[in-house]
């Protein structure tokens, strides 16, 4: 067969091996005719034999028809290449390529500002959440997707060198601190050499002076000249992303702060805000922030306020959405009930959303969510601002998990109870308000130990036992009372009953059973408000042969080495306690809180549980306990308050103040013997209505300040889904690519594993070529990128690929994760190499159940395309579906991609098919595989489409609006002007205003026409590629 120069062949043998046939005449060996081809991996000579035409581009399809089947390692390089290369819609670059704890909220603004058409987001989270790292996350993203070389960070003098110190040792870039000259300096060489550049200035340093753009006498200062560079060169787009840290100082419109803002953000292509403040801040003034961020957006007041009322129903629906209570057709009501906005255009995704509603959705959490993130992301300010709270940060708090142990009181414990109640009652009814409070003290020592209570009063004690320091009332009873306790309490073979007979002592001790059964080696913490009772329970519990530990104000051992007691006693030990005794130990070693009693407020129930419930808690969970007696005041304050509010399966946080006004109202409430138990419990029941009003206007003006959607458990699912092992390139994955690339590229090129190191280290030896060529391409692409590579010539270079596990102990080695210049230089290499080329394998393998990830015994066909859209925010996707060939059960997109991925990176062999393998094979992926991505194509490309359309729609009302208002105005002021009366000369005058303000609205309508023309470029933009069937594997999952 004869091949001409430039034509496409590939190898019989292996049909992945794809190049292009060179200029070089063919020569004749040993009877051979040899072809030199152009291949990916470099030239060669192959036996013409050996060869076949490409007549078209690769089909996979036709490659699975024709039993052309290539090896795992082909198509895992493929998908590789393209996760390196591509901008993959569903990866998340930055994930393991910087020096930082993975968090997941940290991650929600990089995915808001890689999908929002502005281009800019305002990152709010409250003080010590990391906005820092977030934005090192998001400048590290733009890196590895989009080649971002300049970075400009603008904060206050005092956070330089913290911003420079951080970007160096948490995202290994080495960025300048610089005065408004070296900036300059800094941008005039980018212009000239395109070399990139990360600088770091103070806000103080760059303002513009006043007349840094005066006409007749420009302020010629680095400061003026600056503005005026940033001024005239502003279309170039000077920065990839700036960032500006303690963004509330530029606020005030009319400041040179925000006027820098302005000047520096509209030459960047993405910007940064970092402010914990701007939700307290007046409305304007966070509009005044936005508009630096989205100008047509946020130009106008008027404009704000119609955006934040269209927004409102959205938030509505929303909530609606979250809520369970709401049933979901309510929220399909609220849904179709939306209205048209009059800037905020929603109808193409509200049509998609509301057809899918009436065709009928499961009511499911994830249902839910769903629903409430297609709603969000709707929403236009919800996508330019990320607000995170503390409280909202799941990885700095244990799952608490409440649990109810109620008692019923027997007949002789109910009369006792009864009596001291009305006894109580009773003495209360004349007294003052100073009496009550103590009064509810008293029912409190009944409630908690009917023994305990009966030998206190028994011995005529005022002394309540409180172990509460912090208590405001006082803690002695009034004699009269004590007298008549004492009374009632003066039966010794009554108290003998009551202790032998102790239904609640009972429950504990049954509890203590039950969790020494489940796990011997837990220890548990039971608290009391009162020490005579934890002197009661310790006598109790000890003659059960239970090991106890007694800790509260009265024990005259230090109270550390107590806990420390505690720690090093065995399993099953009871540490008895009181808020006061425990307060500011640590007692995270420990998982189980049981509240022997329930004070009535709130915040001392916090403190008990923040005892385990804090840093350094390894289990994933912390129980807490609850021994409550029915038909009993404190049921009906556990009952109206506690799980009303869900107060401890959640630290109380911002509700704190709330609560505290509550509390007193409680105390009032409790120690009222005008009131009947009913009574009680129905003003408990208005006053935590009250207190659930509040709470929720609270997060309300959290959620929707102003009308911000600030919830995002669809994104941190994504965020968590992108973090889990088959979504992120493997550091085997990322080796393989990398070292296959430059060897097969560069004779002479090594990578040698280091013995004996605990980790997968590497010494990287790179052949002369190699290394001239690396060395241009740090200098071309890399110049900042700190690297031994530079130093070393990439001569013995010690490597370790993905992160390193160890930075403290592995400090003299290059971590080359995804956004590393050797990764870089690699992928423009197989790029470069491939070009025009399309490598689309078929392959065959065999695997474990165990390498499968449990999936079930089977032959499975498994499909991968590449669907690619270009509009205002592109998206670039690899979608993955998978069915079992003989049964046809279908596998989802997340679980066929998780089959392939981990299939092919367990690097199996090629395995043969027999002919009526490869026949089912065939059927299931043209009959079952490919139409069903066809579906799932054609529903993602209306989505993006309407997401497209109803954004640019948005944007063209925006101008439109803006128009129309100010030509109306301006129409008035003119035609005002025209009609005036008065003198000639006043006239005269008018009429020259008038013909200067006409100017000003052609000039001004001018350039929105030129806006709308514009936008309507962008409207048209929208382009859907031809899909690419990337490759197709038979997996058979062996038992």
């Amino acid at each position: 067969m004869n091949f001409k120069p430039g034509e496409r062949v590939r190898l019989k043998r292996d049909p992945s091996a794809v190049g292009v046939v060179t200029d070089t005449p063919p020569q004749e060996m040993t009877g051979r005719l040899m072809i030199e081809v152009e291949f990916p991996t470099g030239r060669a000579r192959r036996p013409a034999s050996q060869l076949e035409r490409v007549e078209a581009e690769v089909d996979a399809l036709e490659d699975l028809r024709n039993g052309k089947l290539s090896s795992p390692i082909d198509l895992r390089r493929t998908i590789n290449h393209l996760r390196m290369t591509g901008k993959l819609a569903d990866m998340i670059y930055a994930m393991g390529a910087t020096n930082t704890q993975f968090h997941a909220y940290q991650f929600k603004p990089l995915l808001k500002l890689l999908n929002a058409p502005a281009r800019g987001l305002l990152i709010a989270d409250e003080v010590g959440l990391g906005k820092t790292i977030e934005a090192g996350l998001i400048w590290t993203e733009l890196v590895a997707r989009f080649d971002a070389r300049r970075l400009l960070v603008v904060c206050p003098k005092p956070l330089v060198e913290k911003w420079r110190a951080e970007l160096r040792s948490k995202f290994n870039v080495e960025a300048k601190a610089c005065n408004a000259a070296e900036l300059m300096d800094l941008l005039r060489d980018d212009a000239e050499r395109k070399q990139g550049f990360a600088a770091i200035a103070s806000l103080s340093s760059l303002r513009p002076p006043a007349k840094w753009n005066d006409d007749v006498e420009p302020d010629q200062s680095a400061r003026g000249q600056l503005a005026r560079y940033l001024a005239d060169e502003r279309d170039d787009e000077l920065f990839d992303l700036v960032i500006f840290d303690e963004a509330h100082h530029m606020r005030n419109a009319d400041t040179a702060n925000h006027k820098l803002g302005q000047l520096v953000t509209e030459a960047a292509d993405y910007s940064l805000l970092l402010s914990a403040t701007p939700i307290n801040l007046r409305s304007n003034d966070l509009r005044v922030l936005l508009k630096l961020l989205d100008p047509d957006t946020f130009e106008n007041e008027w404009q704000f306020a119609i955006l934040q009322d269209e927004n409102a129903p959205l938030v509505a629906a929303c909530e609606a959405a979250r809520n369970p209570g709401v049933p979901i057709a309510s929220v399909a009501k609220l849904i179709d009930e939306l209205p048209p906005g009059r800037i905020l255009k929603t109808g193409g995704r509200l049509k998609r959303l509301r057809a899918e509603l009436k065709s009928g959705v499961e009511d499911t959490p994830e249902t839910r969510v769903r629903l409430a993130a297609r709603l969000e992301e709707m929403s236009l300010l919800g996508s330019i601002v990320n607000r995170t709270r503390r409280r909202d940060v799941a990885e700095f708090k244990v799952e608490r998990r409440p649990k109810t142990i109620p008692w019923e009181m027997s007949a002789d414990e109910r009369k006792f109870y009864d009596r001291i109640t009305h006894a109580i009652e009773r003495y209360a009814y004349d007294r003052d308000l100073n009496e009550r409070f103590l009064l509810a003290q008293t029912q409190r020592l009944l409630a908690s130990s009917l023994a305990s209570a009966y030998r206190h009063w028994g011995e005529k004690t005022g002394n309540l036992s409180l172990d509460e320091e912090d208590d405001d009332a006082p803690k002695s009873v009034p004699g009269p009372l004590v007298s008549a306790l004492g009374e009632i309490c003066n039966d010794r073979t009554v108290l003998a009953e009551l202790e032998r007979n102790d239904t609640k002592f009972e429950r504990l001790s049954a509890a203590i059973k039950d969790l020494k059964s489940a796990d011997g080696d837990q220890k548990l913490i039971v608290f009391s408000s009162f020490r005579r009772v934890i002197s009661y329970l310790k006598g109790r519990l000890e003659s059960q042969g239970i090991n106890v530990v007694e800790l509260h104000g009265g024990i005259k051992e230090d109270r550390q080495q107590t806990v420390e007691r505690f720690a090093d006693a065995p399993g099953g030990t009871v540490l008895l306690t009181s808020e006061v005794g425990g307060e500011g130990l640590d007692l995270q070693f420990c998982r189980i809180v049981l509240n022997w009693d329930l004070p009535w407020n709130p915040m001392k129930v916090e403190q008990r549980i923040g005892r385990v419930d804090r840093i350094g808690q390894q289990s994933e969970s912390v129980d807490i306990i609850n021994l409550i007696a029915s038909n009993t005041i404190e049921e009906i304050v556990y009952d109206r308050l506690y799980q009303r509010l869900d107060i401890i399966r959640y630290a109380l946080g911002d509700f704190e103040p709330i609560l505290g006004e509550i509390v007193k109202d409680l105390d009032i409430i409790l120690s009222d013997p005008t009131l009947s138990l009913a009574e009680r419990a129905a003003e408990i029941d208005r006053a935590t209505q009250a207190a659930e009003a509040r709470k929720q206007q609270a997060d309300q003006l959290e959620r929707e300040a102003p009308g911000l959607i600030a919830h995002g458990e669809n994104i941190l699912n994504r965020i968590k889904e992108a973090n889990a092992p088959h979504k992120m390139l493997s550091s085997s994955d990322l080796r393989d690519y990398i070292v296959s690339t430059l060897v097969e590229n560069f004779p002479d090129t090594r990578f040698d594993r280091v013995p004996g190191a605990s980790v997968e280290i590497y010494e990287a030896r790179l052949s002369s070529r190699a290394q001239a060529e690396f060395a241009r391409f740090l200098d071309s692409s890399a110049k900042r990128y700190p690297t031994r590579f530079r130093r070393d010539a990439g001569s013995g270079v010690r490597v370790v690929f993905g992160s390193n596990p160890d930075p403290g102990r592995f400090r003299a080695i290059d971590t080359v994760p995804m956004t590393h210049p050797l990764a870089r230089f690699a992928s423009e290499i197989r790029q470069r190499r491939l070009a025009g080329l399309a490598i689309r394998p078929v392959t065959s393998l065999k695997i474990s159940r165990q390498e499968a990830g449990g999936l079930k015994q089977g032959r499975y066909a498994v499909a991968v395309e590449r669907w690619s859209i270009d509009g205002l925010v592109p998206v670039d996707k690899l979608f993955y579906l998978a069915s079992e060939i003989r049964t046809g059960e279908v596998v989802g997109p997340d679980d066929a991609e998780k089959l392939l991925i981990q299939a092919l990176t367990s690097d199996p062999s090629l395995s043969a098919l027999t002919p009526a393998e490869l026949n089912s094979a065939i059927d299931a992926v043209e009959n079952r595989i490919i139409p069903l991505i066809a579906n799932a194509r054609d529903d993602f490309e209306n989505a993006e489409a309407a997401r497209h359309y109803d954004q640019i729609e948005t944007q063209i009302a925006l101008v439109q609006e803006h128009r129309e208002r100010k030509r109306t105005d301006m129409k008035s002021r003119i035609l005002d002007l025209e009609l005036s009366g008065g003198d000639v000369q006043q006239k005269d005058k008018k009429l020259r205003s008038a013909k200067m303000l006409q100017g000003k609205l052609d000039k001004f309508l001018a350039r929105m026409d030129v806006k709308l023309d514009d936008l309507k470029v962008k409207e048209d933009a929208f382009e859907i590629a031809q899909p690419q069937l990337v490759g197709v594997a038979i997996i058979e999952v062996a038992g």
